[in-house]
């Protein structure tokens, strides 16, 4: 490549048995210069594979990469992935605040020769970005492995719109704050971007709103207490990242809610549709005629787990 000296060179060696063709780009990354260079999606392994044939809601989640509207959850060692490495991260940088505050007294007192012995050991990040870049590479192959496990049956995959946030009015602790702000929600994007274009499937973004609130097969907001979504007619007990994937894949389409819909408006229409629905009831309402405002006890899904 070009050097800043006129008619002169600078040579890269290469690690390397494949050549690299067509328009390179040179990153410089910790001291070391990486060589980037493009090849054509339609020759990889992975775009021979096919797809399926079936439209497909899928749910983001923290403890697993993607629950689909059959009940599967994709990727659940991404929960423990991020929230170890969160807790990783914060002892070390605990433990590099107390040193460096060391060094800094020690450069008050004039000991510069301490504070530069303690800068140039104790103080590099060479072993952190190793630590941190092996670390995305986990977390982004098993997010692809996930999202190439919803490709394989289905044609049309509907997810959730995670672009726009939600100010949520409970208030969490420190550590689930810190934990959630790992959260790998624009890898899991990116995947289900570049998955789709490899292997010609199509991904439809809905509005995600309430759609991890509502019991599914009705517009009744339900009380969610953890990963469970209790319905408040008949009883039910689902799972709540399985209850927001199958809202998500029935919302593709609904012509009231669109991806733009603010989630105030969303609630309304929620509501309204709910009153809608008991208004055409009897007056009196015993056990038999309240079944016809909610079924979905009828559809009561267990737990992956609880199965396996």
């Amino acid at each position: 490549m070009p050097g800043l000296e006129r008619r002169q060179l600078v040579r890269i060696p290469l690690d390397t048995t494949v050549a690299p063709t067509g328009t390179l780009r040179l990153v410089l990354r910790s001291n070391r210069v990486e060589v980037h260079y493009a090849i054509d999606a339609k020759d990889m392994k992975s775009s021979k594979r096919p797809v399926g044939t079936r439209t497909i809601g899928v749910d983001k989640g923290y403890t697993e990469v993607l629950t689909d509207s059959d009940g599967r959850h994709h990727g659940t060692r991404l929960g423990d992935m991020l929230t170890s490495e969160s807790d990783h991260r914060k002892v070390k940088n605990a433990r590099r605040a107390k040193i460096r505050s060391i060094a800094e007294k020690a450069e008050q007192r004039g000991d510069l020769a301490k504070a530069r012995r303690i800068r140039d050991n104790n103080l590099g990040t060479l072993k952190r970005d190793r630590r941190s870049a092996a670390w995305q590479c986990r977390v982004r192959d098993l997010t692809f492995k996930a999202v190439h496990a919803v490709a394989d049956k289905a044609a049309v995959i509907v997810a959730e719109d995670l672009t726009r946030t939600f100010a949520g009015v409970k208030k969490l602790g420190k550590d689930t704050n810190r934990r959630l702000a790992a959260w790998t929600k624009g890898v899991t994007a990116e995947a289900l971007n570049a998955v789709s274009d490899r292997r010609g499937s199509a991904v439809r973004l809905v509005n995600a709103a309430y759609t991890s609130q509502v019991v599914p097969f009705t517009n009744i907001l339900g009380v969610r207490k953890g990963d469970r979504l209790h319905c408040t007619e008949c009883g039910a007990v689902w799972q709540a990242d399985h209850a927001g994937a199958v809202n998500i894949l029935h919302r593709d389409g609904d012509p009231d809610i669109t991806l733009f819909t603010p989630h105030t408006r969303v609630k309304q229409l929620l509501q309204e549709r709910t009153d809608r629905q008991r208004s055409r009831l009897p007056m009196d309402q015993d056990s038999s005629t309240s079944a016809q405002l909610c079924s979905c006890g009828e559809r009561n899904i267990r737990m992956l787990n609880n199965e396996q």
